[in-house]
């Protein structure tokens, strides 16, 4: 007869981080000027950082459990630059998930499965980790004139920068060969982009700084 797992092979098996890749459509909204001086200076327009960013998963895997089709919103705010910490964290996620693919997106936003991208960098200048909030989210994706919210909570929405004089959408975009977000983002501005509450995870930048992006992740 197999002997009983011990508790503690027990637990390690169960922190054992799974192989895991995410294909998203990306939408980043944060307080900054256009393009965000953070990309080019490592510091905030006004010396701080709030942030509401939708991921939406068009394909994924977090060892055998499928993420195809959730959305997460990373919602943060940093009282100082990103890099200086002092920060907080919510996590907004499709009420639809199952158990599985919950534990699976915590895991992965919050930067406990490691893997490339932003979120094991950004875990360690968190202060504070909020519970994950579980509810429907309203995702439209459409490049520079994407939108997200989730009702009562908090609501998004981009448009593109036109010419003055013709009316033209402008083609403006960000490269960063080195980025560790993205190489390239297209870049947009926000109609809306306010979060409900209190305490830091409560604004409203409506009128700054948005992009939009396809991304891949994979970890650990």
């Amino acid at each position: 007869m197999p002997k009983a797992k011990s508790g503690t092979t027990a637990a390690a098996a169960a922190d054992k981080i799974p192989r895991w890749e995410i294909q998203v459509d990306y939408v980043e909204t944060c307080n900054c000027d256009f393009a965000c001086p953070c990309n080019f200076s490592g510091y905030p327009t006004d010396g701080y950082c709030e942030a509401l960013v939708a991921y939406h998963i068009k394909k994924g895997r977090f060892g055998r459990t499928r993420l195809d089709g959730l959305d997460v919103i990373y919602a943060a705010a940093w009282p100082h630059a990103i890099h200086q910490g002092g920060g907080a964290l919510r996590l907004y996620i499709s009420e639809g998930a199952s158990a599985e693919q919950r534990d699976a997106l915590v895991r992965i936003f919050s930067g406990k499965a490691k893997g490339n991208g932003p979120f094991e960098l950004f875990s360690g200048t968190m202060s504070t980790f909020d519970d994950p909030v579980f509810a429907p989210i309203e995702v439209m994706i459409d490049g520079r004139r994407s939108s997200f919210r989730v009702p009562g909570h908090l609501d998004v929405a981009l448009a593109p920068f036109t010419n003055p004089v013709s009316g033209e959408v402008q083609d403006i975009r960000v490269n960063m060969p080195k980025g560790f977000i993205f190489k390239t983002a297209l870049a947009a501005r926000t109609l809306v982009m306010k979060l409900l509450g209190t305490g830091p995870l409560s604004f409203d930048h409506s009128g700054q700084n948005a992009f939009f992006a396809r991304l891949e992740f994979a970890g650990p």
